[in-house]
Formats: structure tokens, C-alpha cells, sequence
């Protein structure tokens, strides 16, 4: 039976207790606020979100480099030297971190690397999913796992609701205009994951209760999900009110969850304090 040990960086937001549940290894990532440089996961994410309010600029978020990656594959080789190692990796389109891995990995062996296409949550359910795989099929090979991550990658389906345009602003993915007719309108984009790009979804006029219906609506009208496989998310700020809409709405959907997963500096940069977002996947 192959020792499988399922590495990602700190954007998948992976909650301390699938890290433990799995033993997951995480490699950071990092972000830039003024001068100083700190690794993803360990500072408060309500950190971002003072320092833009101080400055009006955005913290710089940047991907996990090689050094980072062969640290993480060396510790895991010395205590296990016949593991394989899954890296399932942040979307590769976003962010140099699948390559610096490429890089560390040409001085090791028995790894597998593999592009979730997704971001935070979306690459959290992969994770979990791709963990329970194994623990299931306990004679599967590597490409076996390999393969069952490209298949699930593309049926998973992540969406994000920002409760203010401020941050898609200042990190240029809204312009000027756009920010200021979304804002006269009462407008609230969503942004979706597609191939491992973040791009704008359906728009949706109303205050943000009205829009989270309409998202949560929507989300289940347009795909196939399997209620198992629901997950919600949101950055700081989001209210418990909101909590309590988006899981009761869920209900009307067969999904019964109370489990909140929280964002991390990376995402959170981009959507703001308060954006929530859902999570499933569809069926094969």
C-alpha cells in the first residue's frame, strides 16, 4: 500500500482541522503590507484590511516560491522516504506557486503534481475530497489519485459575493466607472472560478440579503450540485444574520450544514471584508 501525503499552499485555506484530519501539508504563500513581507496563515486577515485602510493600497500577495516548496518535500521525505507526495496545487493561472513546485520538485522523486484550478474553498473541497479518495481506494496508484483530482476539478464550481466593490477596485478589476455605476445602482457583482481564472459572474441590484438569495438561487439553478458537497465561506465581517440567510437558504436546497469556513489573506485581499461564498460539487 502507497504512503500518499497530500501537500498545498496556504491560499487553499485549509481549516486546521482537515490539516490534521489528513495530514495535510501546507506550504505558505505571502503577503506584502508596506515593507514587510509575512507568510500567509500567520497573522489575522482583518490585518489586510487595516493596513488598506491606512494607506489605500492593497496588500501584494504573491505565491509560494521553490525554496518554500523543497523545505516542505524534503521534511516529509526524511520522515517518510517511500511516501508519495500529491501536490495539489493553488490555480496555476494565478499565481507562480505551481511552478516554483515544478522547480522543487526536479531534485525529488515520487512527486505528483497536480493544478486544482481553484482557489481557497474551491481548493479545500478538492482536498478533502481527493483525502477521502485515498483513504477509500487504499490500493489506488498515483495516477489514480491524479486522475481522480483532474476529473473532480471540473466538476467543482466556487462563487463569491463581495459585499463592497472597494477591494475589486483597488486591485484594478473593477474600474473607476464600473465601481461608481455599481455603486450608484446598489450593483453587486459576483466573481466565479473558471479554468483557474477569477472572473466576473452574474450582477445582481439590491441590497446584500436580496443578492445572496439571488446568488444561492441561481448557484443551484445553474448546476448539477450534490448537496454533500456543499461548503460556504466568508471573509471577516460577514454577520451573523447573513450566516443564518445563507444556511437557511441552503436548507431549501437539501443541504444541511452549520460549518462556516473562514478566508485567508490571499482571497480575502480581493473580496473584502464581508464577501461570502459557495461552494459545491456537481455530479458526475
Amino acid at each position: 500500500m502507497t504512503k500518499f501525503i497530500i501537500t498545498a499552499e496556504s491560499g487553499s485555506d485549509l481549516p486546521k482541522e482537515l490539516v490534521e484530519r489528513y495530514g495535510v501539508r501546507i506550504i505558505p504563500m505571502h503577503v506584502t503590507m508596506g515593507d514587510e513581507t509575512r507568510p500567509d496563515g500567520t497573522f489575522p486577515v482583518e490585518e489586510v484590511f487595516d493596513f488598506y485602510e491606512k494607506t489605500g493600497t492593497l496588500p501584494k500577495t504573491a505565491g509560494s516560491t521553490p525554496d518554500d516548496n523543497a523545505k516542505c518535500f524534503r521534511q516529509i521525505f526524511e520522515e517518510y522516504p517511500d511516501a508519495h507526495i500529491i501536490h495539489i496545487a493553488y490555480s496555476a493561472v494565478t499565481t507562480v506557486s505551481f511552478n516554483a513546485a515544478k522547480i522543487a520538485a526536479e531534485d525529488f522523486e515520487n512527486i505528483h503534481l497536480v493544478d486544482s484550478k481553484n482557489v481557497a474553498i474551491g481548493q479545500t473541497a478538492i482536498i478533502k475530497a481527493t483525502a477521502e479518495y485515498i483513504e477509500h481506494h487504499p490500493d489506488a496508484s498515483p495516477e489514480d489519485v491524479i486522475a481522480f483530482v483532474e476529473n473532480i476539478r471540473e466538476r467543482t464550481r466556487f462563487i463569491f459575493l463581495p459585499n463592497t466593490l472597494l477591494y475589486l477596485k483597488a486591485g484594478g478589476r473593477v474600474s473607476n466607472l464600473a465601481f461608481h455605476g455599481a455603486t450608484l445602482l446598489n450593483i453587486h457583482p459576483t466573481i466565479v472560478i473558471e479554468d483557474g481564472y477569477l472572473v466576473s459572474g452574474k450582477k445582481y441590484r439590491g441590497n446584500f440579503d436580496r443578492c445572496i438569495k439571488k446568488m444561492i438561487a441561481d448557484f443551484f439553478n445553474t448546476y448539477n450540485i450534490d448537496p454533500e458537497t456543499v461548503m460556504v465561506c466568508g471573509s471577516p465581517g460577514v454577520s451573523d444574520e447573513n450566516k443564518d440567510l445563507v444556511y437557511s437558504l441552503l436548507s431549501q436546497h437539501n443541504v444541511n450544514t452549520d460549518q462556516w469556513f473562514d478566508t485567508g489573506a490571499v482571497i480575502s485581499s480581493h473580496g473584502g471584508p464581508g464577501a461570502i461564498g459557495l461552494l459545491g460539487i456537481e455530479r458526475e
